[in-house]
C-alpha cells in the first residue's frame, strides 16, 4: 500500500489550519491577543475599551486578596516618558479601569469629585475637577490602579498597575498594545 495519500490526508489539513491561523494574526476582527489573554504576549488586537476591560479582569483575577470591599483609587495614566502629565488616551483609560471595577462590584472612589456643583452657562453642570482646592477629601485607599502609556511610530503600549496603598508593592499588573491610528488623536 502506497503511504503517500495517507501523508497528503493528515498534512493537507494541518497546513490548512496552520494558514488559517495565520490568517487570524492578520484579521483585525480576530480576538484580541495581550498579557490580558493569559500566556499571550501584548499585540495589537482589539479596541481600547475592550484591551483595558480584560486588563482590569486579568489584574482582578491575580489579586484574589483585593475583595469587593477593599477601597480602591484609580490615578490617570501617565505619559512614560514624563509621569507627571497625561493626555486625553490617560484619561480616557483610567475612566475605563473605574467603570470596569464598579461592574466587578469593587469599592472604588472617584477622586476627581468636587465638594459642591459648579454652573457653567452654556456648558452645563460640572462635578468632576482636578482643582485640589474644590475636591472632596479622598477616602483611604488600600490599592491604587495606576500605570503608563508610550507611542511608538505606530503602536501605542499600555501597562496598568494594581499597587498596595500601604507598602507601594505591586500587586498584580496587565500590558497590552493598541494601533495608534486608533488612539493617535487622544495623544
Amino acid at each position: 500500500m502506497n503511504a503517500t495519500p495517507w501523508r497528503f490526508a493528515i498534512v493537507l489539513p494541518l497546513s490548512l489550519a496552520a494558514a488559517g491561523c495565520a490568517d487570524a494574526l492578520n484579521d483585525p476582527q480576530a480576538s484580541a491577543t495581550s498579557s490580558v489573554t493569559i500566556g499571550d504576549s501584548p499585540y495589537i488586537r482589539g479596541d481600547l475599551g475592550t484591551l483595558t476591560y480584560r486588563a482590569v479582569d486579568l489584574i482582578l483575577a491575580a489579586a484574589p486578596d483585593v475583595s469587593s470591599d477593599t477601597p480602591l483609587v484609580v490615578a490617570s495614566i501617565s505619559n512614560a516618558q514624563n509621569v507627571e502629565t497625561t493626555a486625553p488616551l490617560g484619561n480616557i483609560v483610567a475612566d475605563m479601569i473605574r467603570t470596569r471595577l464598579v461592574q466587578d462590584g469593587r469599592a472604588t472612589s472617584e477622586i476627581r469629585l468636587r465638594r459642591a456643583v459648579s454652573f457653567n452657562r452654556g456648558q452645563g453642570e460640572f462635578l468632576l475637577s482636578r482643582n485640589p482646592r474644590t475636591l472632596m477629601a479622598p477616602r483611604n485607599a488600600a490599592g491604587i490602579v495606576t500605570g503608563t502609556y508610550a507611542a511608538s511610530f505606530d503602536r501605542v503600549y499600555v501597562s496598568l498597575k494594581l499597587i498596595s496603598a500601604a507598602d507601594t508593592r505591586i500587586i498584580a499588573g496587565a500590558d497590552f498594545v493598541v494601533p495608534l491610528r486608533d488612539v493617535g488623536g487622544l495623544l
